[in-house]
């Protein structure tokens, strides 16, 4: 096999390999970090307050490329989330930066609503120039176009949805629809499919992922709303794996094993799998705050006080203490995809043991 094919391999033997080692010893550093860029989101979700944020300090793109290469080529995998990612003008500059400073960066993901097509076009081609191993974009989505208006507040909110979809697909980009399950769309999941399959006839429910209501103090600012019942969140989840079918590549294995899951997280509250929160993976705010992960707010410091060397605040004993808890089940507890996928592959070998919905 050429070199050429191989080395992508190799990255994300990498990734895996570091999953795998997170679930077993701590590491020095993480090898995911989600990382939310801005708080600025130009839509108003009923299942989210982001949009209610002040702006707030940000850091700037040559701040992040410094948190970038101050992880001295530890990260594998980086989600960019906001808030609306594409509202920050250098939001490429920011996605380029952790291509340039990570090597060995297998996967690189943002979410994004779709409201302005042809910018996200030209952010996804500026990023793909600097030839990242993998560009994964969602396009959030939350039911057919007039309820999707309705819970984002833009009545054209799914046309753009829809056209960001087409222009991404056009450019080879890994594009898909998330769809986060909430009381406001809780039984619209075929009335969606059928408005997708309306204008992309090609699309197969593998196209379209889901994930479920969660409330969190420092990033959603939704503590006060409304969940779905645990009985509701496995009908659910049950429901989505029944349309999706067996799992085709190593993408929706790991969607698959995830709602698979959905069920022991409902009755539990926990983490369907040990987190990796603070082992493999953490959060950082806009400012450069750390926190174990997107649901938990517990501050672990920013960034700028140890010159935006991630693994120095990683490692205090602040941090390692708040990873006990972690581990001890003392946190919140969630099943979201930011904290759900990278334990899933730490769980290693007993991943296909039997879980239901």
């Amino acid at each position: 096999m050429a070199v050429s094919r191989l080395l992508p391999l190799r990255r994300d033997a990498l990734l895996l390999a570091r999953a795998l080692g997170a679930g077993v010893r701590r590491p020095k550093a993480p090898f995911k970090v989600t990382a939310a860029v801005t708080w600025v989101c130009d839509q108003h979700c009923r299942h989210c307050n982001i949009w209610r944020r002040e702006r707030g300090p940000e850091l700037s793109a040559a701040e992040w490329r410094q948190v970038w290469r101050g992880t001295k080529g530890a990260l594998s995998w980086i989600d960019l989330t906001g808030g609306e990612v594409s509202s920050r003008e250098d939001f490429a500059e920011i996605a380029v930066a952790a291509v340039e400073e990570l090597p060995a960066l297998a996967m690189l993901h943002f979410p994004t609503n779709g409201a302005d097509p042809q910018r996200l076009e030209q952010l996804a081609r500026t990023i793909l120039r600097a030839d990242p191993h993998r560009l994964v974009v969602s396009i959030s989505l939350d039911g057919p176009p007039r309820l999707h208006g309705r819970i984002r507040g833009d009545r054209a909110a799914f046309d753009g949805a829809v056209r960001s979809y087409q222009r991404l697909r056009a450019l080879g980009v890994d594009a898909y629809f998330g769809m986060t399950l909430s009381p406001h769309n809780e039984g619209e999941l075929d009335s969606t499919f059928a408005a997708l399959r309306e204008r992309l006839p090609e699309l197969r429910w593998q196209d379209l992922h889901h994930n479920f209501f969660h409330r969190s103090s420092h990033y959603f600012e939704n503590q006060d709303m409304d969940g779905l019942s645990p009985d509701r969140l496995q009908e659910l989840a049950a429901g989505v794996l029944e349309r999706r079918g067996l799992p085709a590549n190593p993408t929706e294995l790991l969607e698959w094993l995830y709602l698979r899951r959905v069920g022991g997280y409902a009755k539990s509250g926990a983490s369907a799998e040990p987190c990796t929160s603070l082992s493999g993976n953490c959060f950082i705010a806009p400012d450069g705050t750390v926190h174990p992960c997107h649901i938990w707010e517990r501050p672990l410091g920013r960034l700028s006080e140890v010159a935006y060397a991630l693994p120095q605040l990683w490692n205090r004993t602040s941090t390692l203490q708040a990873r006990e808890r972690v581990r001890e089940g003392r946190c919140p507890g969630c099943w979201t995809p930011c904290e759900a996928y990278p334990s899933l592959l730490a769980a290693g070998p007993g991943l296909l043991r039997s879980r239901s919905a």
